[in-house]
């Protein structure tokens, strides 16, 4: 079973989405930091450890880990057997240790109650099933455990656990910044609103800011958009203060998408003049200042400005 998922974050706070996606991951090569959420919850000893296993699978955010096994064990460091015969830390069936369980902490050996050992076979068992792509995250958490449900949780948390930042604000942008930039996808009409300079700077710099981690399908900023919303208001598409982002890292966005939920958490975090008016998305469950969820946005986030 395929699970969309993206990869996102542009200048601050990741939180892991609860349908799809999940993941911190780091902005322009930068790291993700442990949120305050992550500090109050997670021993120092096994932050250090989710980190460097992590690094055994390009792509891969400790944070993902950390949620997986917080779930699993809360946090579980020895000997555990679940119901249905899960054994250790991170609860692995025997079969699955076998064939994906590594050593972690140096000693020669691979034991499936060995909380080093666990984390870096959690590792080692993402890594296999794709976890290294954004695009593949979420399918596979779920040949972790076979549940939607399961990977919203783990997808949740991860986001909650991890903070990144692009510093202390976003670099001047250019309309050409974004024609030229292989991360970013135009449509016909995107591309001509762009060349027209009919563009807010502001969705500009946001754009190119979200394209340092992410890739992005852009649809639409204004040609092809109606002048007014379902209300009867005049859209800020109209004038070029609102963009739509169909696809990221190659996947629609949708409730399903991981980096589109860290996207629209991310922008809810922004403060000063780029901080959007308006957030729309598919999320029904995230409340965001400014955010709205409706049929209309099922299948995109909307970035507008007043």
């Amino acid at each position: 079973m395929k699970r969309a998922v993206v990869a996102i974050c542009v200048t601050l706070i990741f939180v892991l989405p609860i349908t799809f996606m999940g993941a911190l991951v780091a902005i322009a090569g930068q790291d993700v930091s442990p949120s305050d959420k992550a500090l109050e919850e997670i021993p120092p000893d096994l932050l250090l450890i989710y980190q460097e296993a992590a690094a055994t699978c390009d792509g891969l955010d400790w944070t993902v880990l950390a949620a997986i096994h917080k779930l699993e064990t809360g946090f579980g460091r020895g000997n555990a057997v679940s119901s249905k015969g899960a054994q250790g830390p991170m609860q692995f069936m025997p079969p699955t240790w076998l064939a994906y369980g590594v050593d972690g902490d140096g000693d020669r050996l691979a034991n499936i109650n060995n909380v080093q050992d666990a984390i870096f076979s959690a590792a080692n068992l993402l890594c296999a099933n794709g976890a290294g792509d954004p695009a593949q995250l979420a399918n596979a958490i779920w040949n972790y455990n076979h549940s939607d449900s399961y990977v919203a949780e783990v997808l949740e948390l991860a986001t909650s656990y991890g903070i990144a930042t692009l510093g202390t604000g976003f670099a001047n942008a250019a309309p050409s910044d974004l024609l030229n930039n292989p991360r970013i996808a135009l449509t016909s009409n995107a591309r001509s609103d762009l060349e027209a300079g009919i563009v807010d700077s502001r969705i500009v710099a946001l754009l190119d800011a979200i394209s340092r981690r992410y890739e992005v399908g852009i649809g639409v900023f204004k040609t092809g958009h109606s002048m007014r919303t379902r209300s009867g208001s005049i859209s800020n598409h109209y004038y070029g203060r609102a963009v739509d982002i169909t696809f990221i890292n190659g996947s629609p966005v949708s409730r399903l998408n991981l980096a589109a939920r860290q996207i629209v958490t991310s922008l809810a975090e922004i403060r000063g003049d780029l901080r959007p008016d308006e957030i729309g998305h598919p999320f029904f469950d995230l409340t965001v200042v400014g955010g709205f969820s409706d049929s209309d946005h099922d299948d995109h986030i909307h970035i507008g400005f007043d």
